[in-house]
C-alpha cells in the first residue's frame, strides 16, 4: 500500500514538474522566436531602405540600361539578395539568391501581396529534401508622385532557424534529463515523507489487532453471563429486566461481530491471513448459502432467487468465498424492503483470463452515484441511520473487497437510487 502511495506521489510530483518545464520551454521558444522575427523585420527593412536609396538613380535612367549586379549562383554562403524592376516590369539590377532558392524566390515575387516595407517569411522545399527559409520585403520607388519601379529584397535565414531548432532540441533533452533526476529525487523525498505515516499506520494496525483480540474474551464472558442469568430458574425477572437482558445480548453479539471483522481486517493488513486455494464448486457453495438465508428472506417478505449452473469449478479459498457470499447476500437483504427481490446469479466470464462472475442484485433503496466508490471503505455507510437499525458496522464490504482482491478479482457496484443495487464480482477460474 505504501509503495503504491509513494509511486503515486512521485508520479504527481513528476507530472507537475513536467507541466512547468513544458511551459518554460514553450514560453522560452516563443520569446526567442518573437525576438528573432522582430530583429529580422528590422534588418530586412534597413536593407530595403538601403537598396532603394542605392537604385533610385538607376531607376531614373533605366531606359536602355543593362542588367547590373551579381549573377553568380555558385556562392552558397550568400545570405542577402535583391531584385530591382522598373515601372515596365523589366529587371534592371539583381543580387541573386543561391541557385536552389532562385525559382522559389522569383515565383514568390510574381504573387507578392505584402504591404510595402513589411517582411514576409517563406518556406521552400529544396530538391535535396531540405527546407529553405527566407524573409522578403518590397517597396515601390516613387518620386514626385511617379512610380519609378519596385525593389524586392530578401535574406536567407535558414541557418537561424536551424540554430533555433537545435536550441529547442537541447532544451527538450535537458528537460528530460532534469525531469528524470527530479523524479528520482521526488521518489526519495516521498519515501521520507511517508515514514511517519507508515509508522503511525503500523501502530494503529497493531492497536486494532491487539484490542480486537483482547476484547473477544470479555465479550464472550458477557454473553455467557447474560445467558446464565436468563436461564436461571430461581431468578424472578420483571418484563423490563428481561427486555434489558435481551437488548444487552443483542448489543454484545453486534460488538462481537464488529470485533471479529476488525480482527479479520487487521490480520489481512498484516498479511497474517493465508488464502488456501482449492478446487471449489462455486455453484454448490452458493446454493448452500442462499438456502441458509431463505428463512430470513421469508420473514422479511423478500423473494430470494438463485440463478446458477449445476456445477462451476474454480480455484479459491472455500471459507473466504463463503464469507464473501454471506456478506453480499446479507447486505442485499438488509437494504431491500418487504415485497422486494434479491437475485443471486453466477455465470462464466470469457476473455484473456477466464473467470466467473458473481452478481447479487436487489430492489432496495439504492446508492447515490457519488457514494458508490466509497461503500467499500471501512466504516463507511451511505445511510448511517438505516445501517444502525439493521445492525450494520460498515466493515462487511471492506472485507468483501479484500477477499476478492486476495483472489485476484475485482468488485464493483451498479446502483440507481430507489430502484436497487447490483454488486458484481469477477474472479479468475484458471488453475495453475
Amino acid at each position: 500500500m505504501f509503495s503504491e502511495i509513494r509511486n503515486r506521489l512521485t508520479a504527481q510530483y513528476t507530472a507537475v514538474m513536467a507541466v512547468f518545464l513544458l511551459a518554460f520551454i514553450v514560453s522560452t521558444y516563443s520569446a526567442v522566436l518573437w525576438v528573432l522575427y522582430r530583429e529580422e523585420q528590422r534588418a530586412i527593412k534597413a536593407f530595403l531602405d538601403e537598396e532603394t536609396r542605392e537604385h533610385v538613380v538607376t531607376l531614373k535612367d533605366s531606359e536602355g540600361t543593362n542588367l547590373t549586379g551579381s549573377n553568380d549562383n555558385s556562392i552558397a554562403e550568400a545570405k542577402l539578395f535583391s531584385y530591382v524592376y522598373d515601372r515596365t516590369g523589366r529587371l534592371i539590377a539583381a543580387e541573386f539568391p543561391p541557385a536552389p532558392m532562385r525559382f522559389a524566390v522569383e515565383a514568390a515575387m510574381r504573387d507578392w501581396r505584402a504591404p510595402d516595407g513589411v517582411g514576409k517569411i517563406r518556406r521552400h522545399r529544396l530538391s535535396n529534401g531540405e527546407t529553405a527559409i527566407y524573409i522578403m520585403a518590397s517597396t515601390q520607388v516613387v518620386e514626385a508622385d511617379t512610380v519609378l519601379g519596385t525593389v524586392y529584397v530578401g535574406e536567407d535565414i535558414t541557418s537561424y532557424y536551424e540554430v533555433l531548432k537545435l536550441t529547442l532540441l537541447i532544451l527538450a533533452v535537458g528537460a528530460i534529463i532534469f525531469l528524470l533526476c527530479a523524479a528520482y529525487l521526488g521518489h526519495l523525498l516521498a519515501g521520507k515523507a511517508i515514514v511517519p505515516v507508515r509508522q503511525s499506520f503500523f501502530r494503529q494496525r497493531e492497536f486494532v489487532a491487539d484490542a480486537s483480540h483482547e476484547l473477544r474474551t470479555p465479550l464472550a464472558v458477557l454473553l455467557t453471563s447474560v445467558d446464565v442469568v436468563q436461564r436461571d430458574d430461581g431468578n424472578r425477572l420483571t418484563p423490563f429486566s428481561s427486555a434489558t437482558l435481551d437488548d444487552m445480548k443483542s448489543e454484545i453479539r453486534r460488538m462481537t461481530k464488529i470485533v471479529a471483522d476488525l480482527l479479520t481486517l487487521a490480520r489481512a493488513d498484516a498479511g497474517a491471513v493465508n488464502i488456501v486455494k482449492e478446487q471449489v464448486d462455486l455453484a454448490a457453495v452458493t446454493g448452500q448459502i442462499v438456502r441458509s438465508f431463505q428463512p430470513l428472506a421469508d420473514d422479511k417478505g423478500i423473494k430470494l432467487e438463485l440463478a446458477n449452473p449445476s456445477k462451476l469449478i474454480i480455484l479459491a479459498d472455500r471459507e473466504r468465498i463463503s464469507q464473501l457470499l454471506l456478506i453480499l447476500i446479507d447486505n442485499a437483504l438488509k437494504y431491500t424492503p418487504s415485497g422486494g427481490t434479491v437475485k443471486v446469479a453466477l455465470e462464466t466470464a470469457m476473455g484473456k483470463k477466464p473467470g466467473v462472475v458473481i452478481s447479487v442484485a436487489d430492489t432496495g433503496i439504492g446508492i447515490e452515484s457519488e457514494y458508490q466508490d466509497l461503500v467499500f471503505e471501512r466504516f463507511y455507510r451511505a445511510d448511517k441511520a438505516r445501517s444502525r437499525e439493521e445492525g450494520g458496522s460498515g466493515l462487511g464490504l471492506s472485507i468483501a473487497k479484500w477477499i476478492v482482491q486476495a483472489h485476484g478479482g475485482t468488485i464493483r457496484v451498479e446502483s440507481v437510487v430507489g430502484k436497487g443495487s447490483t454488486f458484481i464480482v469477477t474472479v479468475p477460474s484458471q488453475f495453475p
